[in-house]
């Protein structure tokens, strides 16, 4: 997270009571999107916010709207969440700058007790953070009015649209007042987003955080032409030379627990897994795991991955290209953040994956890298000379808590199948295939 070494937050427009509460975080400067997003936030100004994943975004709307609604009594504020662990997450932040001021936060999400939610939402609480589709369930049944909102937040809009929620998107807006602030923070401008914040929004004021050589994380990338069979043995070859943690995504909820016991039968055992049909107890001991080092790697999908934030993450694997582009930045966007370098490696599939990875360079705004010709063995571009992260890795821990239902896992696929080694890369003659490979996957600075 960039911060502006020349602004204080004393220039913000914060109350003492907020100043010290920041103080208290250990941040010394606002951040960019913060030291724009606040004072327009105070002003009760509608605001549409853009800025890449880590810098900073979930305090420039927490800390305004707690200044501004601090002292009054009634739930002013609400705001939505794309996934459960990132409502938390939210929930968490607006707790410690909320609580001090006497102010209740209720985080509504699938998987926790709809009673308990009822009953805390009975209490009147200040703010409200929840996800769309928990919400919705609420108001289904009489739990909740939203005549009161004066302060209505989307954040991660971008994705909260991906994930199919436009629908429950209206029906929420429709029930708060018209007469209302809104922010809307989002990775990018992407035509959904304008077209609900055109919808949602009163003239809004916009905030765009332009990438610059100190926001755009420093990422070492790598792309491997491979096929199916050899992906887990230069997986295992990852994770034994890799000594920080590891983010592993892949594309389906089954193989999250798949892969996670053929790397456990191959005697890498300091792993876990997550995705959304876990009980939300494992869903948050999965994640805690990781965060405390207790294990080492977390597999994940997309969904499920976007609300882990931990700072520290030394090297993302996509097991299986994304189906979005989209998707691929947000992957990354895990490792080499505050200002550390990450490592990102992605398994192609000569044949499958081509227009996949073809979508990446167009959205990167970079030439595609050429796949093997037919009949030539796919090869693999990494960068020796780089060094890997020195982040120490965590302890070993137990097995990653099984699913209630066996069948999630076929037997077949909880066997490991026959380790084949992969071999060395061929030596390339010529700078082409090389050169584009590097000039895709090239480190912006």
């Amino acid at each position: 997270m960039e911060t502006i070494d020349n602004m204080s937050w004393n220039e913000l427009g914060l109350s003492e009571q907020m100043l010290s509460l920041i103080e208290k975080t250990g941040y010394k400067h606002p951040s960019q999107v913060q030291a724009k997003t606040i004072p327009l936030a105070l002003k009760g100004l509608d605001v549409l916010v853009s800025s890449q994943t880590g810098s900073g975004k979930t305090a420039s709307f927490v800390i305004p709207t707690v200044e501004r609604f601090k002292e009054k009594n009634g739930t002013y504020i609400l705001a939505l969440s794309p996934t459960r662990e990132i409502a938390q997450q939210t929930g968490e932040v607006f707790e410690n700058f909320a609580k001090p001021f006497g102010m209740k936060v209720v985080v509504c999400i699938g998987g926790a007790s709809l009673s308990e939610e009822k009953e805390a939402l009975a209490s009147s609480p200040h703010i409200i953070v929840a996800t769309p589709g928990r919400l919705c369930d609420h108001l289904e049944r009489g739990n909740v009015w939203l005549d009161f909102i004066q302060c209505l937040i989307f954040d991660e809009a971008d994705r909260m649209l991906e994930m199919g929620f436009a629908k429950q998107i209206d029906l929420i807006s429709e029930q708060i007042p018209k007469e209302r602030q809104t922010l809307m923070l989002s990775a990018t401008f992407a035509p959904a987003v304008e077209r609900l914040a055109r919808k949602a929004m009163n003239h809004p004021e916009q905030v765009l955080i332009e990438k610059t050589a100190q926001t755009i994380p420093k990422i070492d990338q790598e792309l491997f032409w491979i096929p199916e069979e050899r992906k887990l043995s230069q997986l295992i070859r990852i994770l034994q030379k890799e000594k920080g943690t590891a983010f592993v995504f892949v594309n389906s909820k089954e193989k999250t627990f798949q892969l996670a016991r053929l790397l456990i039968n191959k005697g890498i055992t300091d792993v876990t897994y997550i995705h959304s049909d876990l009980q939300q107890e494992h869903r948050e001991l999965a994640v805690s795991d990781f965060k405390s080092g207790k294990h080492r790697i977390i597999i994940a999908t997309d969904v499920m991955g976007r609300g882990i934030d931990v700072d520290d993450v030394a090297h993302v694997i996509n097991y299986d290209v994304p189906k979005e582009a989209a998707d691929y930045i947000h992957r990354i966007g895990r490792t080499g953040r505050r200002g550390q370098t990450g490592y990102a490696s992605t398994f192609a599939i000569p044949g499958k994956d081509d227009k996949a990875i073809a979508a990446i360079a167009k959205l990167r705004g970079v030439e595609a890298p050429r796949k093997p010709e037919p009949g030539q063995r796919p090869q693999q571009s990494y960068r020796p000379d780089q060094r890997r992260s020195e982040a120490p890795r965590g302890p070993r821990g137990p097995r990653p808590p099984r699913p209630e239902q066996r069948s999630e896992a076929p037997r077949a696929a909880q066997v490991a199948p026959k380790a084949v080694a992969a071999p060395a890369p061929a030596p390339v003659k010529s700078e082409g295939f090389l050169g584009k490979v590097k000039k895709f996957f090239k480190f912006l600075s």
